[in-house]
């Protein structure tokens, strides 16, 4: 437990002793995702707030990118299909 605490603290500094910003920020978003799910707010916001914060966990993780989003809902279609692949 000291070890995890020392090193959330050491990644508020410049040097590489502590966690990733970005996995820190994506365990926050799934966290408030899980609070929004477990606690009430109405029924009809409540799924549109879960996709919400479950992509900016996967923003910020790298998963997805914002390329990748603005391509779906302009409609494109993903091009990186294997040649090798018989579809």
């Amino acid at each position: 437990m000291k070890q995890f605490i020392k090193k959330l603290f050491a990644s508020l500094d410049n040097h590489s002793l502590g966690y990733s910003g970005r996995k820190l920020s994506s365990l926050a978003g799934v966290m408030v995702g899980v609070y929004i799910t477990v606690h009430e707010i109405p029924k009809t916001d409540l799924i549109t707030a879960l996709y919400a914060w479950l992509g900016f966990a996967l923003l910020c993780l790298g998963i997805v990118t914002v390329q990748n989003i603005i391509d779906f809902k302009n409609g494109k279609e993903n091009n990186n299909t294997d040649s090798n692949v018989n579809a």
